[in-house]
């Protein structure tokens, strides 16, 4: 073959060699996109525990810069971050014996658990991860923040004057008393409440009079759930 057929071919061939760089660099291309939306799902299916990590950073700080050594924090996992508040504090009851009406003195305390979820604006997480909710919503999910309030009681029979049924009616009603006050006390949406009672089948401890068996737990929680499930907010 004489060199000018051969240089003719390799003329001829040349737009094979462009064309097979120019796939190669369109598959690292998508590849690259493919691996970024996969890293971004990644971190937007893992929001709410993220979320409930920076909470939980928030409230301990807040624990301690307000010295509320009173108040026991927990990050509870699946639960979400729990604030308990105990029956006593130094001399000061929550409730009187089988009432749901907070002490006017423990409301001192109860404020300063309302002033921590202010400072936390779990009302404004919505606003500020829009693009996370979009694409969420684009997946079928959305993001549920919710304040739980638990009431729990001892297991001493409440008498035949009591205005409940039962402990298990009297947990309720102070869980409930309790959400009225951070309702009232906080911008966090009515919707972002619930109350539960417990009655005295979750003690902390097994003696049945035990004082810190008579407590409410908040348990602050974010959640992944299907967009069915959600109610407007």
């Amino acid at each position: 073959m004489s060199k000018l057929s051969i240089s003719s071919e390799r003329a001829a061939n040349s737009w094979k060699v462009t064309y097979s760089d120019l796939l190669t660099g369109l598959l690292a291309f998508f590849l690259l996109l493919i691996i970024k939306a996969e890293q971004e799902a990644n971190t937007t299916f893992k929001f709410a525990d993220q979320m409930k990590d920076v909470i939980y950073g928030k409230v301990m700080y807040e624990k301690k810069t307000q010295q509320l050594d009173w108040l026991y924090v927990e990050h509870a996992g699946p639960k979400g971050i729990k604030l308990l508040i105990p029956s006593e504090i130094g001399e000061q009851t929550f409730f009187e014996s089988g009432e749901d009406q907070i002490v006017i003195n423990f409301i001192f305390y109860l404020r300063a658990v309302a002033n921590i979820l202010r400072n936390l604006e779990l009302e404004k997480i919505p606003e500020r991860n829009a693009d996370v909710f979009r694409k969420l919503k684009a997946t079928g999910k959305a993001v549920r923040i919710d304040v739980r309030i638990e009431g729990h009681s001892d297991a001493v029979p409440l008498g035949r004057s009591s205005r409940f049924r039962d402990n298990w009616d009297l947990s309720t009603a102070r869980a409930h008393q309790v959400a009225k006050f951070l309702l009232s006390q906080t911008p966090i949406p009515e919707s972002f409440f619930s109350i539960s009672g417990y009655g005295p089948f979750h003690p902390l401890t097994d003696i049945d009079r035990y004082d810190e068996n008579r407590r409410v737990e908040i348990y602050l929680d974010i959640q992944l759930i299907e967009i069915e499930n959600v109610i407007a907010i």
